[in-house]
This record gives structure tokens, C-alpha cells and sequence, in this order.
């Protein structure tokens, strides 16, 4: 239980398995893009992603210290509240110790060590005050997109391919850099339009708050467009074929949810007191990665074992799409027979 509470306490639910896949399958496609067997960064992998968790566990309690009083007064849920005031600095704490540490391991290479710097600065701008620029309105979605996407997928590719002794594809790292930014810009909307009501009732000022959804929703397709582009142009430089068919597996079970079980899809804002799911979500948690790892685990030696090893750290969303789809058939062939009896 208690283990259980220090899960909750760092919001692991939030960034384990939303936001560490996509971007180790960012990994994954710099290794095979460089020609470098993924059993030979595993170790490098694995370093990135102990050092993306403690810095995101820093980003997740100073977070909900900084909201404290906001929270209190929209009477919205506060973990760090729970704790007392003496404790409450200890995770933050012992989170920049780690990751100095983590900091000087990247050295020699600079650029690395830069990318890993900046999602903390950057979030101690977003969070404490005088800064605050969660509440300065499009500085917020930029530092959040910046800070939990941009500069982290960046480090991904620059650690991946420095490790690869290799030099940086600037096509690739360009790609990347804009998908990401545009999928966190997304992300962060989401976010703010989903707590919009929370932030209004503090004068919170949000992106959101300043822009009623239904002006908003103008902008949807023109960001989901432009963001799947980007992506597509991922695909298209990895040049993999088996990504084609993960991607066509994505839009087949995104229609059946839609058509079968009612699931809307969602751009940036929710439907009311409606199934929704976000677009391109599962694309990027799950299936992208498992795609990349496929192709792995059959054009290289050991591949399977680091399939099995993704799947065991993330399994959450596999399952989802696994039991969404076992409801479908029995939806779908449970229809087939209503039909067949009544004719």
C-alpha cells in the first residue's frame, strides 16, 4: 500500500505510459536508423530512461506544490497536500541530486547533457512564481510542450546517436523536434481545456481560459493535420514497411471503436457525457513502438528479448486495445446473429 501511495504521490499514472513509449521509440528508430543493433544501446536506453523518470518525478511534485493553494481553492484533489509541509521537498530534493548526477553522465556530449538540462529549467519556470508561466497564457503550452516532449525526444536522438558514434541526422533530428513539439502542443490542450473549469474558478490564465472551446475548435483539424504529417514523415525516413501496416492496424481499430463501441474521436476537446479517444494516441504509445521492435526482434539477434522487456514495462495500453477489441467481435457477432435470427 505504501508503495502504492508513492506511485500516486510522484503521478507515475500520468507520464509512464503516456509519454516514456513514444518517446523510446524514438530510440529505437535513431538505432535502426544508424545501423546500430538495439541490443548494443539497451544499456544507453536504459540510462535515458532512469534519467527521464526522476526528472519527470521532479516535474510531477513540484507541480502539484506550486498548485497547492490554486487546487484548495477550486477544491480540486492535491497529492503533495497529503504530505506534511517538512516532507513535502524531500521527493523534489533528492530528484536534483539524481539528477546532477545525471547531468555530468552525459559528458562528455554536450548536446546531451544540454537537451536533459532544459526540461528542468523549464519546468521550474512553468511551476514556481515570480515566473509561473503556467498562467501566461501560449508561454505556457510552450514550455509544457517544450519540457515533457520537445527537448526530451531531442535527447533520445542525440544520446542514441552519439552512443552510435555516429554524426546527428539533422533531416531526422528536425522531424522529430517538430513532431514532438506539435504533439506536446496538442497534449497540453488537451490537458488545459480538460481543467478548464477548475482554472476558471481561480482566474487561472490559461490558454484555455482566454479561449473559449468553441472558438477553439477552428483550429483542430489544421493541428491534427500537421502533426500527422510530421509523423508520416517519421515513417517515411525510417523506412520500414511493417510501420505501414502498424499505422493501418491503428486506423482499422480507431474506426471499429467508433462504429462498435460508440468511442468519438477526439482531437483536443472531449465530447460530453460521451466515449471518446484522443487521435493518434495509441499510435504513438503502442503500436509505433511495437512496430520498431517487431521489425527488431526478427532482423536482430536478441530482438525478441527486447520486445518481451517493452511489453512487460507497458503493458497498460496493449491490454486496453486487446480487451476493446475482443468487445468488438463480441459486439459485432452478437449482431450477426440477431440479424441472422430474425430473418
Amino acid at each position: 500500500m505504501k508503495l502504492l501511495n508513492a506511485f500516486r504521490t510522484i503521478r507515475s499514472g500520468d507520464w509512464w505510459e503516456h509519454k516514456l513509449p513514444p518517446i523510446l521509440a524514438i530510440g529505437y528508430a535513431t538505432a535502426i536508423g544508424t545501423n546500430t543493433s538495439l541490443i548494443q544501446v539497451a544499456p544507453s536506453l536504459l540510462f535515458l530512461l532512469l534519467a527521464i523518470t526522476i526528472g519527470a518525478i521532479y516535474v510531477s511534485t513540484i507541480n502539484d506544490i506550486a498548485d497547492m493553494e490554486e487546487d484548495r481553492q477550486s477544491g480540486k484533489s492535491n497529492r503533495m497536500e497529503k504530505i506534511a509541509k517538512k516532507y513535502r521537498w524531500i521527493i523534489p530534493l533528492i530528484s536534483i541530486f539524481l539528477g546532477i548526477y545525471f547531468f555530468y553522465s552525459f559528458l562528455p556530449d554536450i548536446l546531451s547533457a544540454s537537451l536533459y538540462l532544459f526540461p528542468w529549467i523549464t519546468f521550474s519556470l512553468y511551476s514556481f512564481k515570480p515566473f509561473r508561466l503556467k498562467q501566461k497564457g501560449i508561454w505556457g503550452l510552450f514550455c509544457d510542450a517544450g519540457g515533457a516532449h520537445l527537448f526530451i525526444s531531442l535527447l533520445i536522438v542525440s544520446s542514441i546517436t552519439y552512443k552510435s558514434n555516429q554524426p546527428i541526422d539533422v533531416v531526422w533530428f528536425s522531424f522529430v523536434g517538430l513532431w514532438s513539439l506539435c504533439f506536446g502542443l496538442r497534449s497540453i490542450l488537451w490537458h488545459q481545456y480538460l481543467d478548464r473549469d477548475n482554472d476558471l474558478k481561480v482566474n487561472a490564465n490559461t490558454f484555455a481560459t482566454k479561449l473559449a472551446p468553441g472558438r477553439f475548435v477552428r483550429y483542430e483539424n489544421w493541428i491534427i493535420g500537421i502533426e500527422f504529417i510530421l509523423f508520416f514523415g517519421l515513417i517515411v525516413i525510417v523506412s520500414l514497411p511493417i510501420l505501414y501496416w502498424f499505422v493501418l492496424i491503428y486506423f482499422i481499430v480507431t474506426i471499429l471503436r467508433y462504429k462498435v463501441l460508440g468511442h468519438k474521436p477526439v482531437i483536443v476537446l472531449n465530447p460530453v457525457n460521451s466515449p471518446f479517444q484522443i487521435l493518434l494516441l495509441d499510435l504513438y504509445q503502442v503500436l509505433f513502438p511495437l512496430g520498431l521492435l517487431f521489425h527488431v526482434a526478427f532482423a536482430q539477434k536478441y530482438g525478441w528479448v527486447l520486445l518481451i522487456i517493452h511489453i512487460i514495462l507497458f503493458p497498460k495500453k496493449l491490454v486496453n486495445i486487446l480487451t476493446d477489441l475482443v468487445i468488438i467481435l463480441k459486439t459485432i457477432t452478437k449482431n450477426l446473429k440477431t440479424i441472422s435470427s430474425t430473418q
